[in-house]
């Protein structure tokens, strides 16, 4: 089973607008090792946009990442590749609790340059996903 991880660095998401922040991500790839091996990246070009929803709330409007848009730049992902996107409630993501996940199972060969979208379903306590908690954001790649 090969596993790979990309990380989409949102360093202070609260000060961010709404809407698309494609262009406000960065993304790099860890490699993980197994035992004395290291398990190589399928993917190496990426890209990932985060949807975010303001939502009139009685103390005023907020803001809520609802989605997130992951896109294989260099290869296709096959099908029974899980994808996970996971938000973070600190700057580093070692000790920082996940807050709130979304996760998709491909039912079919994704060709690359294809949008997945990655809805935030799972939250660890209500509006989780607000802005205003979120320090980081990561995706998860794991091919069958």
């Amino acid at each position: 089973m090969h596993a790979l991880v990309i990380i989409a660095m949102l360093g202070f998401i609260s000060f961010l607008g709404v809407g698309n922040m494609s262009n406000d991500v960065e993304l790099w790839i860890q490699s993980f090792g197994v035992g004395d091996g290291i398990i190589e990246s399928p993917v190496e070009d990426t890209e990932l946009s985060i949807i975010i929803e303001r939502v009139d709330t009685p103390d005023g409007p907020d803001d809520f990442i609802t989605t997130c848009e992951f896109t294989s730049l260099d290869t296709d992902l096959l099908m029974g590749t899980k994808l996970y996107c996971k938000l973070y409630d600190g700057v580093d993501i070692e000790s920082a609790f996940i807050i709130a996940t979304g996760f998709v199972e491909l039912g079919q060969l994704v060709q690359m340059g294809t949008v997945i979208p990655i809805q935030i379903t799972d939250l660890s306590f209500e509006d989780s996903n607000n802005m205003d908690f979120v320090a980081n954001v990561l995706v998860e790649v794991q091919e069958p």
